[in-house]
């Protein structure tokens, strides 16, 4: 078995692909194809030579237009990627005897303030849910394709905690959107998660497994977390975004995610003793 990350220079395919690497033989993707990485535009799946493509080799499809307000107001070209290219790319990709990890989200269950699990309805929240969402039902059923639905994927590296490191660093008093509650996920545990689901297959007969953290938490739990455990002269206020901002983002998801821990082999990590990990080296 060999890996292809889909999306090796991204936000989460880049640590995802060095990772594979210690363990798997692994190939990776990215639009440019620079380095060592085969060029793939997923608005293009036509260009990319199949041929490398094993049967049971595992394709870990991370890469996607994920900005919401990009797929509401640039429908078209995301429909293209999001939804045409990628699913003629993972169809290509299972005749040859791949099989598929797509990286989906929890706002295709839209917004939900009691918890839930895996066996919940979908009702895909915002164009980005829905192209999503769209992926998964044309191939949920087939045996080669399981989807994983992240919550908001936390490093120092994601774009709110930078826009909190920047702040402190500034002298600026952050502005924080509420209410805004995710399960909120540690990077390292969702590639430790997929590497697993990779490697244990038959182990895990659901096609959908949620990957999100213990605790849903709201972005002044955030704030006030990574103030505890690195950013001690953050500052920050509280604000309503307007109704437009929640257009394409649900303002809870309460997800759990009771498969996660099984795939690690030990609890996913809290959002506090991921911001220590993260941190650790300030």
């Amino acid at each position: 078995m060999k890996a292809i990350v889909v999306g090796a220079s991204g936000y989460i395919g880049q640590p995802f692909y060095k990772q594979s690497k210690k363990i798997l033989p692994t190939f990776g993707t990215s639009l440019s194809g620079l380095k060592d990485l085969f060029r793939l535009q997923l608005d293009k799946p036509d260009d990319f030579d199949y041929k490398i493509i094993r049967p049971s080799d595992v394709v870990f499809l991370t890469a996607a237009i994920s900005a919401p307000d990009i797929c509401a107001n640039e429908h078209d070209r995301a429909w293209a990627v999001n939804v045409i290219g990628t699913s003629e790319f993972v169809t290509n990709v299972m005749a040859r005897g791949g099989r598929i990890v797509f990286f989906s989200s929890d706002t295709v269950y839209g917004e939900r303030s009691d918890t839930f699990d895996e066996i919940a309805e979908s009702n895909p929240a915002g164009e980005y849910a829905v192209m999503k969402r769209e992926v998964e039902k044309r191939f949920l059923g087939n045996p080669l394709f399981k989807s994983i639905r992240l919550s908001y994927v936390f490093s120092r590296e994601d774009k709110f905690t930078q826009y909190l490191i920047g702040c402190e660093k500034r002298g600026k008093e952050a502005e924080l959107f509420h209410p805004f509650y995710r399960a909120i996920v540690h990077r390292d545990d969702v590639v430790d998660g997929a590497l697993a689901l990779a490697e244990r297959w038959g182990e895990f007969p659901q096609q959908v497994i949620n990957f999100g953290g213990p605790e849903v938490v709201s972005r002044i739990d955030f704030a006030e977390c990574l103030k505890s455990a690195a950013m001690p002269d953050l500052r920050f206020q509280v604000t309503e975004p307007e109704e437009s901002f929640f257009k394409n983002r649900p303002k809870i998801i309460a997800m759990t995610s009771p498969l996660l821990p099984q795939l690690l082999g030990r609890p996913a990590h809290s959002l506090l003793d991921a911001a220590k990990i993260e941190f650790a080296s300030n």
